[in-house]
């Protein structure tokens, strides 16, 4: 057995609550996965709760059955400590997609806040993105409640400017994040869509020296989003960044979160 797999599998149950974040998602019992994936109901159970460890044919059954997207099956295989279907291809082309998944890899594996955060910094260093944080986002009724986890490469003097000028519950950014589902650069939403003061939070951005900047929502079933936020001067849009981005800004969040499940010591 794989590190990965075993620390994964063992420590986490990363696999366990994917599956099950899936399957609610689709609107399916745990019955009723079971006999569309051709798998006792027992054993789906062992599965989502981290007492038995899938194999790659059992992944391939659940994401067939779930109809998964080809990202999101790479993503079960990954938090099965299993390799993602593209790992081969991304290897052979040495590509920033193989940087990608070294890093998310690396994530997997991490045992402490401050790894997990030098691992985010050199991957993202690469494109462009020169700070990051993640965290939980949940609308309140004074307005969005938003609260960061640890670590992070955080764009200390914007976030005191934000605060200062209490523009967090009028920025577009923060309501683009609470309501969407998939990574996005700053620069995908239309100036024309934003008032004049969601354009001047922009314009002042450029002051801190950003320009852009990758934002990568993750919904959770009670209504808050976890997510992935970064800034930096001179980001690499294009969509291949987008794509391993993504990747990369999801296996640091969930191993953020994985890390403050673990017992202390």
């Amino acid at each position: 057995m794989s590190e990965v797999q075993s620390f994964v599998s063992d420590r986490r149950g990363a696999f366990g609550r994917q599956l099950v974040a899936h399957r609610k998602r689709d609107g399916r019992s745990q019955l009723a996965l079971a006999l569309d994936a051709g798998v006792s109901c027992r054993h789906l159970g062992f599965l989502e709760t981290g007492r038995a460890r899938p194999s790659a044919d059992m992944v391939e059954r659940l994401a067939g059955a779930l109809r998964l997207s080809g990202m999101d099956h790479d993503r079960l295989l990954l938090a099965a400590g299993l390799a993602p279907r593209f790992a081969d291809r991304i290897r052979d082309t040495g590509t920033l997609g193989m940087r990608a998944f070294d890093a998310a890899i690396a994530l997997a594996t991490s045992t402490s806040v401050a790894r997990s955060t030098a691992i985010a910094a050199e991957f993202f260093a690469g494109i462009g993105i020169d700070h990051f944080i993640t965290g939980t986002l949940r609308g309140a009724p004074a307005g969005w409640d938003i609260r960061r986890d640890a670590g992070g490469c955080p764009a200390t003097a914007w976030l005191r400017h934000n605060d200062t000028h209490r523009y967090r519950n009028v920025d577009y950014l923060v309501r683009a994040t609470a309501a969407r589902s998939r990574g996005f650069f700053w620069s995908d939403i239309p100036a024309a869509v934003m008032n004049d003061t969601q354009r001047r939070i922009l314009a002042e951005a450029r002051d801190f020296r950003i320009s852009d900047g990758f934002v990568l929502p993750i919904p959770m079933g009670d209504g808050s989003v976890r997510a992935f936020s970064s800034w930096g001067e001179r980001v690499d849009t294009a969509a291949e960044a987008r794509i391993a981005a993504s990747l990369v800004a999801r296996a640091l969040v969930e191993n953020l979160d994985d890390l403050k499940r673990l017992p202390a010591g």
